[in-house]
C-alpha cells in the first residue's frame, strides 16, 4: 500500500508517549489517550509506542477492539492476555499460566454469571483483574495498549477506566486508541476526559507531508498532484495512502500534473468503494463475510458464509490480500485498515449484510459457538434465523448482565421477547436487565405483567418487590409504598403464607426513604420483633429494627438483640455480598456497635475481613473498614480509630463519588477527626473536612449530617462558640428532617459547652437535661457515663461535681468506651485534688495514667503528667521520637510487616498499592532511624 517511509509530523505524539513510558519506568504510571478520526494514524502511534516499549525491555500487552465482538463480555481483556500466552506451548506455557496472566483468566472464569450481577459484584472482579496488573509489573515496566477502543465491550472498558484510576502508583503505561466517543456518557468517555489521561490529538498532515508519500513502486507525486490529494483528503494518512493507490490502479500517471483533475474527481468518500468495485464477486464476498465475523475470522468460515465454493475461496482470499483489502496470517482474515471494513459493510447493503449474518449464526451454532458470540450475529439476523434463537439470546444477555452490560442484556432479551412474544421468563429478565439499565419505568411495567402469570408465591412475591424498586426509582419511595401496599392488601397472613415476608421487607425498606413515614413504618416494623433471622426477608426486616431501635434511642440491649438476629454470625453479610452491596449490614453493624456489643461486633468484622480480603473490591474492604472503626472509636482506642479512618480513605481514593463512597468519606472525617482532635491536630481535622467537601460529587448523604457536630468542635477549640451553635443548630434542624437523633452522636454536650461559654447557663442546662434523657433512655453505660461527665463540668460546686464525677467513672468501668472512662477518671483526680483529697487523686492518676497510654490520647496523657505534676510527682515525660512518632497508618503497615507479611501482601490486605506500603515503610524506617525489616521488630519495641 502506498504510504510515507517514516511517521510524518508525529514528534510531539511520539515525545509525549516516550515521556510516559519514561515515567512509567520509574514506577509512576501513566495513562494516555489517543483520540481521532477513522485513518488520522492512531494505530500507526499505538505500534510506535510499543516499539519504543520493546526497546525499553518493558512487558507488553495488546488487544484490539472489534466491531463484531462487542457483546462478548470481557473480549478485549481475554484478547490482551491471551495473545501473551499463545505464542508459547509446553512446560513455558505451563509456567506462564501459573503466573498473573493465569490468574487473570480465572479471575473471568469466576467473574458472577447470575442474570443479574449487582455493581459490587462487578467491581470484586475488576480489582482481581486490577492485582493481575499489579504482578504482572511487578519484575518489570507494563505497556497496556488498546487500539479501536471505541469497539471495546463494555467490561473491558470499565476495567481500563478502573485501571486508569489507580495506575499512577504502578509502573504501568496504558495508551488506548479511540475515535471520538459516542453519547457523551460511559466508561470510554469517563477515560478519555479524565483528569489521569493525557490525551493526544494528532491533526492532519500538511501538504509538505503528503509529498513525502510514494507509490508501492517507489514513485512520488508531482506538486499538483500533491495538492489536490491533500484538498481531497484534508490531511488524513490513511485516506490519502489509499488514494495514491486508487491512482495507480486506475493507471495513472501521479507525475503528471493532469492527475490532479483525476483526484478532484475521485475524491476519499470514493476511495474504498473504488477499490471493492474492482473485486471479483467471490472476492467481495468474501470480503463481506469477515467484515460481517469480525477480526481473524477463518478464511474458510468467511467463504461458507459468502457461499463461495471451496474450489473458488482460495483465490478469493488471494485477491483481497493482493489489493491490500485484507492481511491473511495466523489469526485469520484481517482487513488492512477500519475504515476498508467499513465500506465493505456499507456495499453489502441492509438485506444482503442480514442475510450474511444469519449464514453466520447458523455456521457458528453449528460449531457450538458461546451465546455472546451468536448474539451479535441473531440481534442482526431476520427473526426465525434459529429455533432456538431466543434462549440463546436470553444467555447471551444472562452474561452481560453478570459483568454489567446492562446495553447488550437489554437489547438480546427485546429481541428475543420480540421473537417469543409474552414469555412470563423472558419479560421477568427485561424488566430485572431495564431496571439494572436505568430505565425504571418500562422495566417495572414488564415485571408487573411478568407477576400476573406466574404461580409460584415466593416468585410472585419476589417480582412485584422488585418492581417497587422501579417505581422507587422513577416515581419515588410515596408511589412505590402505596403500590406495596396495593399488593399486601390482597396477600394473606405470613403464617398462612411466609412469601409475604418478602414484600413486607420491601415496604419497610421503601418506607425508611420517607421521613414522613417514620411513625407508620414504626408501626410496621413493630409486628416483627419476634422474627429469628432465619431467612434473608427477616434479616432485614430485623436490620430494619435494629436501625429503628438506634434513631429512636430504644433500650440498647434490645437493640443489640435485633441487629444480633439479623446479623446471623455472617448470614447478613453473605446475603448483602451476593445482593447491591454492603450498606444493609453497615446499618445493621453500626446499631450493634453503637449498643455497645463490641465483643460480638468484633467477630462479625473478623470475619467480613477474611471474606473481603479473599474476592473483595475497595469498596467492600472500606464498608468493613466503616464499621471497625466506629467499633474502635466506641472502645476508646484512638491509634485504631485513626488507622482504620486512613484506610477507608485510602481504599476509595480512587473511587467515582456514589451515595456509599460518600458516606464512606463523611464517616470516615467524622471519627478520624474525633482522633485527630485527641491529639489536639486542628489542622489535621480541617483537612479531614477540606477532603470530605472536595469529594462530595454534590451528593448529600445522612452520614455527613455528623460532620456538624465535628466541625463545632473545631469551631470550640479555636475559641469561637458563635461558630460552633451555628454548625449545631445546622445539624438539628437537619436530623429533624430525617427524623434521627441517636444518643450515641451526642451533638447536646458540645452545644450545652458552647452556651455557657457564652454566658447562656439556662440554655446550657436544657442541653445537657435532653442528652441524659436520651441516654438514659437508650441505657448505654457509655452514653449516660458520657453525658454525667460533661454535666459535672458546669456543676459550680466541687464537692457536688466529684460526686456527680464518682458515679460517671462507676457507670463507665463498665462501659466499652475506656477513653470516655479515663477522662472521667482525670476530671475527678483533679477535682479531689482541689477538694484537697490528694492521695485519693494521685491513687486514681496511676491507673488513669495506663489507661490514657493504653487509648492512644496524647491529650489525655498530658492531663494525667500535669495533674501529676501539680500533685509534686515526677511523671514520666511522653517524647516524640521513636514509636509514639509513627502515624496510624504507619504503625499499622509496620506491624504487618514486623509478623512477615511482604510489601504485596500487606497491600492486598489493605488495598493499597504495593508503591504505597513501601511509601509508609520508607517514613517508618526514617522516624525509627533503621535501615531495614531486620531491626523492625526491636525498633517498634
Amino acid at each position: 500500500m502506498s504510504s510515507a517511509a517514516d511517521i510524518l509530523e508525529r514528534e510531539s505524539e511520539l515525545d509525549r508517549l516516550a515521556a510516559a513510558l519514561a515515567s512509567a519506568a520509574t514506577g509512576s504510571g501513566q495513562v494516555v489517550v489517543i483520540e481521532g478520526e477513522a485513518g488520522i494514524g492512531k494505530t500507526r502511534l499505538v505500534r510506535e509506542a510499543r516499539e519504543l516499549a520493546r526497546a525499553r525491555r518493558f512487558g507488553r500487552l495488546q488487544a484490539t477492539g472489534d466491531e463484531a465482538e462487542t457483546t462478548v463480555a470481557w473480549g478485549v481483556v481475554r484478547q490482551m492476555v491471551e495473545r501473551s500466552v499463545s505464542r508459547y506451548s509446553g512446560e513455558v506455557r505451563d509456567a506462564i499460566l501459573a503466573g498473573p496472566a493465569g490468574a487473570a483468566l480465572r479471575a473471568l472464569d469466576v467473574a458472577p454469571d447470575g442474570p443479574g450481577a449487582t455493581d459490587a459484584e462487578v467491581a470484586r472482579t475488576l480489582h482481581a483483574l486490577w492485582w493481575v496488573a499489579v504482578d504482572l509489573s511487578a519484575t518489570r515496566p507494563l505497556l497496556i495498549t488498546v487500539d479501536d477502543a471505541q469497539w471495546s465491550d463494555q467490561p473491558s472498558l470499565r476495567f481500563l477506566s478502573y485501571l486508569s484510576r489507580r495506575v499512577a502508583d504502578l509502573p504501568i503505561a496504558l495508551v488506548v486508541a479511540t475515535r471520538p466517543p459516542s453519547g457523551g456518557t460511559g466508561p470510554l468517555t469517563e477515560l478519555t476526559v479524565s483528569r489521569q489521561a493525557e490525551r493526544l490529538l494528532p491533526g492532519p498532515l500538511t501538504p509538505a507531508a503528503v509529498a513525502a508519500f510514494s507509490t508501492p513502486a517507489g514513485v512520488s507525486p508531482c506538486p499538483p498532484v500533491v495538492a489536490a490529494m491533500h484538498a481531497a483528503c484534508g490531511g488524513n494518512p490513511f485516506l490519502t495512502g489509499a488514494l495514491l493507490d486508487e491512482l495507480v490502479s486506475g493507471g495513472h500517471d501521479v507525475t503528471d500534473p493532469a492527475a490532479a483533475a483525476v483526484v478532484a474527481g475521485l475524491g476519499p468518500s470514493t476511495v474504498s468503494r473504488a477499490m471493492l468495485s474492482r473485486l471479483s464477486e467471490e472476492a467481495l464476498a468474501v470480503a463481506g463475510a469477515a467484515a460481517v465475523l469480525g477480526t481473524g475470522a477463518s478464511p474458510w468460515l468467511a467463504g461458507r458464509v459468502a457461499a463461495v465454493p471451496d474450489e473458488a475461496l482460495p483465490q478469493a482470499v488471494a485477491t483481497l490480500v493482493r489489493d491490500n483489502v485484507v492481511v491473511e496470517g495466523a489469526e485469520g482474515l484481517v482487513f488492512v485498515h477500519p475504515v476498508i471494513r467499513e465500506a465493505t459493510v456499507a456495499a453489502l447493503g441492509p438485506l444482503t449484510a442480514a442475510a450474511m449474518h444469519a449464514r453466520a449464526a447458523v455456521e457458528l451454532h453449528a460449531r457450538q459457538a458461546p451465546p455472546a458470540q451468536l448474539a451479535t450475529h441473531l440481534l442482526a439476523a431476520p427473526a426465525g434465523t434459529l429455533p432456538d434463537g431466543p434462549d440463546l439470546l436470553a444467555r447471551a444477555a444472562a452474561g452481560s448482565l453478570a459483568v454489567g452490560d446492562t446495553r447488550t442484556a437489554t437489547a438480546c432479551l427485546e429481541r428475543a421477547l420480540d421473537e417469543r412474544p409474552g414469555d412470563p421468563v423472558l419479560r421477568e429478565r427485561l424488566g430485572r436487565a431495564l431496571l439494572l439499565a436505568g430505565d425504571a419505568a418500562a422495566a417495572r411495567d414488564h415485571l408487573l405483567a411478568a407477576a400476573t402469570t406466574v404461580t409460584d408465591p415466593r416468585e410472585r412475591a419476589d417480582l412485584l418487590a422488585t418492581a417497587s424498586r422501579g417505581t422507587l426509582d422513577a416515581d419515588g419511595p410515596a408511589a412505590a409504598t402505596e403500590e406495596l401496599e396495593r399488593a399486601l392488601a390482597d396477600w394473606p397472613p405470613v403464617e398462612e403464607e411466609p412469601a409475604r415476608l418478602v414484600l413486607e421487607a420491601r415496604l419497610g425498606v421503601t418506607r425508611s426513604f420517607v421521613p414522613a413515614q417514620r411513625r407508620v413504618a414504626d408501626r410496621h416494623l413493630a409486628g416483627f420483633t419476634d422474627l429469628a433471622g432465619d431467612t434473608p426477608e427477616e434479616r432485614t426486616l430485623l436490620a430494619l429494627l435494629a436501625q429503628r431501635g438506634r434513631y429512636r434511642n430504644d433500650p440498647h440491649l434490645a437493640t443489640a438483640e435485633f441487629a444480633r438476629r439479623a446479623l446471623r454470625h455472617g448470614a447478613l453479610f453473605d446475603d448483602a455480598a451476593r445482593g447491591d452491596g454492603l450498606v444493609g449490614w453497615v446499618l445493621a453493624m453500626m446499631s450493634f456497635i453503637s449498643a455497645d456489643a463490641l465483643p460480638e461486633a468484633r467477630a462479625e468484622i473478623d470475619r467480613a475481613r477474611l471474606r473481603v480480603v479473599r474476592g473483595g473490591s475497595p469498596v467492600d474492604f472500606a464498608m468493613v473498614a466503616n464499621a471497625a472503626c466506629l467499633a474502635a472509636w466506641r472502645s476508646g482506642d484512638v491509634r485504631a480509630t485513626e488507622a482504620e479512618a486512613d484506610a477507608i480513605l485510602a481504599a476509595v481514593e480512587h473511587e467515582p463519588p456514589s451515595p456509599e463512597v460518600v458516606s464512606l468519606r463523611a464517616t470516615a472525617a467524622n471519627l478520624g477527626g474525633y482522633a485527630a482532635l485527641e491529639r489536639r491536630d486542628l489542622a489535621a481535622v480541617r483537612a479531614l473536612l477540606t477532603s470530605y467537601d472536595d469529594h462530595t460529587g454534590g451528593l448529600r448523604v445522612m452520614p455527613a449530617i455528623w460532620l456538624h457536630e465535628l466541625r463545632a468542635r473545631v469551631s470550640l477549640a479555636s475559641g469561637d462558640p458563635h461558630a460552633a451553635l451555628q454548625q449545631l443548630d445546622r445539624l438539628r434542624r437537619e436530623a429533624a428532617d430525617a427524623d434521627v437523633d441517636p444518643a450515641a452522636l451526642a451533638w447536646r454536650l458540645p452545644a450545652a459547652i458552647a452556651h455557657w461559654r457564652l454566658g447562656d447557663a439556662a440554655s446550657a442546662r436544657a442541653r445537657l437535661a435532653e442528652q441524659a434523657a436520651l441516654a438514659r433512655r437508650w441505657g448505654s453505660p457509655t452514653d449516660v457515663g458520657a453525658a454525667i461527665r460533661v454535666a459535672a463540668r458546669f456543676e459550680e460546686d466541687a464537692a457536688a461535681r466529684a460526686g456527680l464525677l464518682a458515679e460517671a467513672v462507676a457507670v463507665l468501668e463498665g462501659a466499652a468506651d475506656r477513653l470516655e472512662h479515663v477522662k472521667a477518671m482525670v476530671d475527678l483526680a483533679e477535682t479531689w485534688r482541689a477538694l484537697g483529697r490528694r492521695t485519693e487523686s494521685r491513687e486514681l492518676l496511676g491507673p488513669a495514667t495506663e489507661l490514657a497510654a493504653a487509648c492512644g490520647s496524647p491529650w489525655v496523657r498530658q492531663r494525667c503528667a500535669a495533674a501529676l505534676e501539680a500533685l509534686g510527682d515526677r511523671p514520666r515525660r511522653f517524647v516524640a521520637p521513636g514509636p509514639d512518632s509513627l502515624t496510624a497508618s504507619e504503625r499499622r503497615v509496620a506491624g504487618l510487616a514486623v509478623v512477615g507479611h511482604s510489601n504485596r501482601d500487606i497491600a492486598h490486605e489493605l488495598f493499597v498499592s504495593p508503591k504505597t506500603v513501601e511509601n509508609h515503610l520508607g517514613r517508618v524506617y526514617t522516624k525509627l532511624g533503621i535501615s531495614s525489616r531486620r531491626e523492625l521488630a526491636s525498633a517498634l519495641g
